[in-house]
């Protein structure tokens, strides 16, 4: 019997975990299950001929919100050429409603109801060697003809009995994130979420999650993300590995999703001694409106939260990501701007302004009519309006969310932002509504931009009429500090358009003295020693600025010529920025 599991990943640099689980469980068994992973955006015939060119008995299709519909016409289609084969569905998506599926697809042989493990082995032990039969198999939707059985749901399965789901040396996975499970499960009640409907976590044993673990930093592998619902819902076994992580070293940086409450002081000493780009975390608030939280069962002390995450990102070693949700109950526009002001005073790296799913089997979808909620009748289901909020304004904050990407979680921009971010009274939120609106008025959201067109067009905005509380005089400063982030990002070779450099011709004798200079080098250059004066240049920059953009709070009134040495040898700290010193350099 040939077996081919396959999936359609939202992008090349991902990989699928389920697939690879379900393999590793079954493998000792049959050793010749077969692989085939591809993307939503492949053409739908090179994807059919290259299942079709393996000629597979049984296909399995792992579907989530995002694949669903190509996944169904996709097995419709290889259903039709390869008419004996049999079709089994597993994933999130087809767990919820899988009689309907069964009725609705004809083409659809078997669907496997939660975990899909021991579901998929017992199957190939039916099918191939006849020791079950359709209806012994928990956890198995399937047909009979023109009927239709949903039986009775598997047993949780112990994790430990998964083998590591990698091939050694991850041949099949460069240049692509690598997924990993730790537990399954999730201790906390969020209506929005899946997690939600399977109560209890289950935890793979400490021994075996340090061997995997090790495994990957050992082979070299530049990300892992671990798949945990909330990573650390068990401190003393999250110490443990955070402290083993540590002492083994390597280059690996491994993402995991916390609940930042969850965090007390003895775990923020051991991630204080975190090398940089060890950790990165995920830390979900979804709002700050008390009711809303109460509305979705989401239990946060807010205020614990909020000294947690400053004082991780002020250890400046781990990347720290914060979700909100739009689209929520009790949370209107008002809300969302408190919400979104709420997040980014702390200075996270990264906003991820999300819009709610309203995902099969989740609570938020069965009360759905109690909050008016309409959305979207094919995947993702995204929310379209409610009774809080309406769909022109969860559009604006789609505007918002696409000028966050850009503007702020780039970093690219950052004094500049700082800077207009002092004129709007930090509020945030106004700050990127109105660049949103700019955007919109543009129609920049329809054009692709390259990095440094970004550049031009926030200093459009800041001089445009969307823009407030700026004065003609500050254009001038504006434009030092778009040059400053530009060259604190990368080694200038082509400038923004529209963006002016201070004349320096004049003084490019005594930058190349400056470099020629063994006082300067071991002053300023220690790292590069022994490379020449070309190479020196190659690896450093200096600018001339009219104002003293290296203090914290510029204003007009530092109006100054300053020189500002770039080194991009040395990037400080998560976000990698090129370390900058102003020389004194007579002019």
């Amino acid at each position: 019997m040939k077996i081919l599991l396959t999936t359609l990943n939202a992008k090349f640099s991902h990989s699928n975990l389920a697939i690879r689980s379900l393999k590793a469980y079954c493998q000792q068994e049959y050793p010749n299950i077969d692989i085939a992973e591809f993307t939503i955006n492949d053409n739908y015939d090179l994807v059919v001929s290259e299942i079709f060119s393996r000629q597979p008995d049984l296909i399995g299709f792992s579907c989530y919100i995002w694949n669903i519909r190509q996944s169904l016409d996709i097995a419709e289609t290889i259903k039709q050429l390869l008419p004996k084969a049999k079709i089994i569905l597993g994933g999130p998506e087809v767990s919820y409603d899988s009689l309907n599926l069964l009725n609705s697809y004809p083409f659809i042989d078997f669907i496997a109801v939660g975990e899909g493990e021991q579901v998929f082995c017992n199957l190939l032990k039916c099918l191939h060697e006849k020791l079950y039969s359709f209806e012994d198999i928990k956890g198995l939707a399937w047909r009979d003809k023109d009927k239709l059985y949903l039986n009775e749901p598997a047993e949780r399965i112990d994790l430990d009995t998964i083998p590591f789901v990698y091939k050694k040396g991850f041949d099949d996975l460069k240049n692509r994130i690598v997924y990993y499970e730790s537990s399954r499960g999730c201790p906390f009640n969020c209506q929005y979420c899946l997690s939600s409907t399977t109560k209890g976590v289950n935890f793979l044993s400490i021994e075996r999650v340090k061997e995997d673990l090790r495994i990957f930093v050992e082979s070299g592998i530049r990300q892992v993300k671990l798949v945990d619902r909330t990573f650390n819902c068990n401190l003393k076994r999250t110490k443990e590995i955070f402290n083993y992580l540590i002492e083994l070293g390597g280059n690996t940086n491994f993402h995991f999703e916390m609940a930042g409450d969850l965090i007390d002081e003895e775990m923020l000493s051991i991630i204080k001694r975190a090398p940089v780009g060890l950790f990165q975390f995920e830390i979900g608030i979804q709002s700050s409106n008390l009711k809303t939280l109460t509305k979705i069962k989401r239990k946060s002390d807010l205020g614990k939260l909020v000294a947690v995450i400053k004082e991780i990102i002020s250890f400046d070693n781990i990347h720290v990501h914060l979700d909100l949700i739009a689209g929520l109950p009790e949370e209107d526009m008002s809300s969302m701007k408190e919400s979104v002001n709420f997040v980014l005073a702390m200075k996270p790296h990264k906003l991820q302004l999300g819009f709610l799913k309203l995902l099969k089997g989740s609570g938020l979808r069965k009360s759905a009519d109690i909050y008016d909620y309409k959305y979207t009748q094919y995947p993702p289901y995204e929310v379209l309006s409610n009774k809080y909020i309406g769909y022109e304004e969860l559009s604006r904050l789609k505007d918002i969310e696409l000028v966050v990407e850009k503007y702020y979680n780039s970093h690219r921009f950052s004094k500049t932002i700082n800077y207009l971010l002092g004129h709007y009274d930090n509020n945030a939120f106004e700050l990127f509504y109105d660049m949103g609106q700019y955007w919109r008025h543009k129609g920049y959201f329809s054009i692709s931009h390259a990095n440094e067109s970004l550049y031009t067009i926030l200093f459009e905005f800041v001089k445009s009429g969307f823009c407030k509380n700026l004065m003609q005089e500050e254009e001038d400063l504006i434009n030092d500090l778009l040059l400053f982030d530009f060259c604190r990002h990368v080694k200038p070779g082509r400038y923004p358009v529209n963006l002016k450099q201070a004349k320096i011709e004049k003084h490019k004798q005594k930058i190349r003295d400056f470099f020629e200079d063994q006082t300067n080098v071991d002053k300023y250059l220690t790292d590069n020693t022994n490379l020449n004066i070309k190479r020196r240049l190659n690896r450093m920059h200096i600018e001339l600025f009219s104002y003293r953009v290296d203090k914290d709070n510029v204003t007009v009134n530092d109006k100054e010529d300053t020189f500002i040495l770039f080194n991009y040898d040395r990037r400080q700290g998560v976000l990698k920025q090129a370390e900058f010193r102003r020389l004194t350099l007579k002019t």
